[in-house]
């Protein structure tokens, strides 16, 4: 299969963990649980399994089974567990959901015979590695932090794009942008929904963000953030502004990295207030929840309970600019858990330039009714050549591209990634939902699905073949989809073949426009073999506007790129100085009326 900028990637979905009773119990004693050391043992399923993604080393998240809640009220859960044979070094229950366990081993090479015996012991509903969950976004090479003293609405194109240069240079092109400017002409955000922000913890002091944090009205005023008493019962005690899941549990979510502020500022920096940014909300009600280290790295542990956290919050909308592991039952469980209480979990669809259908990235790969999955586009409105893409698994695009945002210290900076994306999605949700509270997640989610704005360069790359509009949304504008077809494409008649050398030689340059009957709305190339240098060697796709649509690397046989707008595409084709191989061979170039 042939993609752009396609980087192969391999992903092991953990076993489901089915579990068996055994009975140990003695007359007097009730019911308990224990492992049947008869049963089958497979442990080499589980070393294939640890082998594939980052994790902590010997810790393992469980669940109990229904049986296991019981036996616990007359044994403990080291006990359960079986920690003699183990040499478990610690059990730790969640402080979100008192049916979870972070198990750990006194050593690494123990993990694997730990798992497949869970799968035997009728105490546990399932036990799977902590893996390790790492931020999808990184700062841009070329940016400079700095502190302005007047606005910057100019830099955020994302939200008001004129065609004006992105915080890199890059020239944009007018409209390529969510609508927030016509969507502020209705409404600019309603405190009510509160938006949680899983990540790196917030900057809450920041000065174009303090007024839009959340604070606990439980846990908050008359001295009650730091009384040490769990003011408002719900299992946390002084949490006045989210909580911090990060390593040590505490009320303190302060970011120590910048991503989880950055994504903050976009979601809902203060607007209108004289100088820095403006998010897309103007007025928003930030909650932060910090799992993620000063590294940008966490545990998959840590991110189960901020969900949780989240969850117990009410929080309307979750953010989740992350990504790590395979599929997990137990972060699966508290999506669903979400979900059941009709809270939306949008997600980053990952930096990875790989097909999410066929390599899943999670937490956005999660197939939870509430997820939503968020690519990344540029300010030309093209996929970034970063972004993870999937027609099936990633629903929509919104810009990821060199985004302006708050970090820590009362800074601004310029990131990229769908860790950027996914903020524009998220504040485009809570914007929406605060003009009618009422509706539920999937109101929300579709109606922002549906109000895409349609973009041909996406349409095999995302469910909706659009990008995030959120003035659409609000106003109830659901454009149609114009995608042509397969017996609208007639075939043209071309002056000359369109093809490379066989083998084409080190260093090639190659450029080919081919221009339609007047009056044609699309364009594609349909070729009959490519064979190039993976990644290295390009051929890249152009629209009649000279905006690049697609970049072709790889090999494959009777390829179709996707289709450009207007009535003229250019091929232009690029080699490097090592590594050639066979070319490529156009077959036809079509177009519809």
């Amino acid at each position: 299969m042939i993609a752009a900028k396609c980087l192969r990637s391999w992903w092991l979905k953990a076993p489901a963990l089915a579990w068996s009773v055994a009975v140990i119990g003695s007359a007097g004693t009730g019911l308990f649980l224990g492992l049947d050391h008869n049963a089958h043992s497979d442990v080499s399923k589980f070393n294939a399994l640890l082998a594939q993604h980052d994790r902590m080393p010997g810790e393992v998240i469980v669940k109990l089974s229904p049986a296991g809640k019981f036996a616990l009220r007359s044994q403990s859960a080291v006990a359960l567990l079986d920690a003699s044979r183990f040499g478990i070094a610690s059990v730790e229950a969640f402080e979100t959901n008192e049916d979870f366990f972070l198990v750990k081993l006194a050593g690494d090479e123990q993990t694997a015979e730990f798992l497949n015996s869970s799968e035997q012991n009728g105490a546990i509903a399932y036990a799977e590695p902590n893996y390790i969950m790492h931020i999808n976004g990184s700062p841009d090479a070329d940016a400079e932090e700095v502190l302005p003293n007047d606005p910057e609405l100019a830099k955020l194109w994302g939200l008001k794009n004129t065609g004006q240069k992105d915080p890199s240079g890059a020239v944009g092109v007018a409209g390529a942008d969510i609508g927030a400017a016509k969507a502020w002409a209705i409404t600019k955000g309603n405190k009510d929904i509160m938006v949680a922000v899983i990540d790196t913890g917030v900057d809450y002091t920041h000065p174009d963000l303090k007024d839009n944090i959340f604070h606990n009205p439980g846990e908050s005023g008359d001295g009650k953030e730091t009384n040490g008493i769990d003011d408002d019962g719900n299992g946390f005690v002084d949490d006045h502004t989210g909580w911090n899941f990060a390593g040590v549990s505490n009320n303190n979510p302060m970011d120590d990295n910048s991503h989880g502020t950055h994504v903050s500022g976009t979601i809902g920096a203060r607007g209108d207030d004289g100088f820095g940014v403006v998010g897309v909300n103007w007025n928003a009600s930030i909650m932060p929840v910090k799992f993620l280290t000063g590294s940008g790295s966490g545990t998959l542990a840590d991110a189960v309970k901020s969900i949780q956290y989240s969850t117990l919050m009410n929080a309307k909308i979750m953010n989740n600019s992350w990504g790590g592991g395979g599929f997990t039952q137990s972060m699966f469980d508290a999506i669903v858990e979400a979900k059941n209480k009709d809270l939306l979990f949008i997600a980053a669809a990952g930096n990875d330039s790989t097909n999410a259908d066929s390599n899943p990235h999670y937490p956005a790969g999660y197939q939870v009714d509430n997820v939503m999955a968020i690519a990344a586009t540029t300010n030309k409105d093209t996929l970034a050549t970063f972004s993870t893409y999937g027609k099936r698994t990633v629903h929509i695009a919104a810009p990821g591209h060199n985004v302006y945002s708050t970090v820590p210290k009362g800074k601004y900076a310029s990131y990229s990634g769908t860790s950027m994306a996914s903020p524009h999605a998220a504040g485009a949700a809570a914007l929406l939902w605060g003009t009618d509270t009422s509706m539920t997640y999937a109101q929300v989610k579709d109606r922002l699905l549906r109000s895409r704005d349609y973009i041909a360069t996406l349409s095999r790359k995302v469910s909706m073949s659009g990008r995030i509009n959120v003035y659409n949304a609000i106003s109830g504008i659901y454009p149609p989809s114009p995608e042509p077809t397969e017996g609208d494409w007639k075939d043209m008649t071309l002056e000359g073949p369109i093809e490379t050398e066989h083998p084409y030689k080190n260093g090639t340059r190659q450029e080919w426009s081919v221009e339609a009957p007047a009056g044609a709305k699309f364009m594609r190339v349909v070729f009959s073999k490519v064979d190039i240098e993976n990644r290295y060697d390009t051929l890249k796709i152009y629209d009649a506007s000279g905006v690049e649509s697609e970049v072709v690397t790889g090999a494959a046989d009777n390829f179709v790129t996707s289709f450009v707008a207007g009535g003229k595409i250019t091929l232009k084709f690029a080699a490097d100085h090592t590594g050639n191989k066979w070319g490529f061979a156009v077959e036809k170039v079509q177009f519809v009326q």
